[in-house]
């Protein structure tokens, strides 16, 4: 009992199981009364002619007795609670019925009066022991006054009869206020043991997911410490040389070798970049600038940030502009005519489209590639996953950084195969967004501007 006094235990959960026990009490109750009635009605027909004769009042008695057993069984048949009016007015009836049955089969010399005793033990099944008590003291003097109506009861019977009644209700109420107290306690211990199996439960999810954090964390430093290395060996090779044989070297070779080192040190920028813009979709702490973009200069940047000038057919079907953040969307423009530019054939072309689907824009950026298997189409958009050719640089960063730009911004990215051949990776943008809608589509952003004046 100390462990229960120290936890909260559902309360919900307990009224619904003692809800359930109430119910079965009561549908005891009902089989006992139905078996009750059978007996007694044997034991009577069993005497008729030797003791009693079966008057009319107590045939009628019977029947009535009989309906109303069986009629109570159907109210305790459901999954429904009975009310404790219900459950009161059943305690009122079966005192009523064995009153008059009492009546009919001699008064004072009826020895069915012990019936008053089977309904004190319903009340102790239904209440607890003072109820109980109350009861059989009213059954008493119900009894008592019943009997001097007839013809009184001699002094032992008024004895005995009433202190038997008190003397069973002080039993039974206590067996029965026991048998709640340990109910009460296997509901509790009931209630509590489920209340710890769902904290085991979210405590194993949280230790599910901290090891996939701590994994995840692994992944990513093994991963970048990687992908630094290559472009900072390749710099600290150049300064080594230069600073070595510098002097002696051609003009030519040292400018395509500090060419070289600047471009490994761009690469080294845009993969740090990269690495920054991740730890933002992660902690949710991106930031949007909203405002009106012509989306032909958002693809022209980003044929120009890609490299794929000339190499990009572009069809737009009656979109001029776009809200949205210019710089996200141009990187992710970047991003999608860069994978088509390396995993296209040399001089394939490249197909764009911007068109308008309701109140959504939607771009696709198609290429004449090998095409992303159905099984990778998911995948492809996690952290350092790629697909195909893992022979091709890159740090498998570009995929998932779009999708957390596109969903910041109320969007969706999907990949699927291009009708000509390829893949064909889309994505959809709210034609006008503002910025509370924005904020609301995704949980990657914390911070959204709107930048006033006309387009960029």
């Amino acid at each position: 009992m100390g462990v229960i006094a120290s936890r909260t235990i559902p309360v919900r959960a307990v009224k619904h199981r003692h809800g359930i026990s109430v119910l079965r009490t009561e549908r005891s109750i009902a089989l006992i009364r139905i078996a009750l009635v059978a007996v007694v009605s044997g034991i009577y027909v069993s005497s008729l002619g030797v003791r009693r004769t079966l008057g009319p009042e107590a045939l009628a008695i019977l029947v009535l007795a009989a309906v109303y057993a069986l009629v109570c069984v159907l109210p305790f048949t459901g999954s429904d609670v009975p009310s404790p009016r219900v459950r009161a007015l059943t305690l009122l009836v079966d005192i009523a019925l064995i009153t008059l049955w009492v009546n009919a089969t001699g008064g004072p010399r009826s020895e069915f009066w012990t019936l008053y005793l089977i309904v004190i033990l319903a009340a102790a099944l239904r209440f607890g022991l003072l109820e109980t008590m109350g009861v059989a003291a009213s059954l008493a003097v119900l009894h008592v006054a019943a009997m001097y109506a007839w013809d009184g009861l001699s002094r032992s019977q008024l004895i005995y009869r009433p202190t038997l009644m008190l003397v069973t209700a002080f039993a039974v109420g206590a067996l029965a206020y026991q048998r709640a107290v340990h109910r009460s306690e296997r509901l509790q211990y009931e209630a509590l043991a489920h209340e710890r199996t769902q904290e085991l439960g979210a405590e194993r999810a949280e230790v599910a997911r901290l090891r996939r954090v701590d994994m995840a964390r692994s992944e990513f430093v093994a991963v970048a410490a990687h992908e630094f290395r290559t472009p900072l060996a390749a710099i600290l090779g150049v300064l080594s040389t230069v600073r070595t044989h510098g002097m002696a070297l051609d003009t030519a070779v040292r400018e395509e070798l500090l060419d070289g080192a600047s471009a490994q040190a761009e690469r080294l920028a845009r993969l740090v970049e990269d690495l920054l813009t991740v730890a933002r979709i992660e902690d949710g702490v991106l930031r949007l600038n909203l405002e009106p973009v012509d989306v032909r200069n958002l693809l022209l940047e980003a044929e120009h940030a890609s490299a794929t000038s000339g190499r990009v057919n572009v069809e737009l079907h009656r979109v001029d502009e776009v809200t949205c953040d210019a710089d996200a969307i141009i990187r992710v423009l970047t991003n999608l005519l860069d994978n088509a530019r390396k995993y296209s054939p040399e001089h394939a072309r490249i197909m764009a489209s911007v068109s308008q689907n309701g109140r959504f824009v939607r771009f696709a950026v198609r290429d004449a590639g090998p095409g992303v298997p159905s099984g990778d189409r998911e995948v492809i958009f996690e952290r350092f996953r790629r697909a195909g050719d893992g022979g091709r640089p890159g740090a498998g960063l570009g995929l998932y950084i779009c999708r957390g730009l596109i969903e910041a911004h109320g969007g969706t990215i999907t990949v699927g195969d291009a009708p000509e051949g390829g893949a064909e990776f889309a994505f959809t943008l709210p034609l006008r967004a503002r910025v509370s809608e924005a904020s609301a589509a995704s949980p990657f952003v914390t911070e959204i501007t709107a930048a006033a004046g006309g387009t960029r």
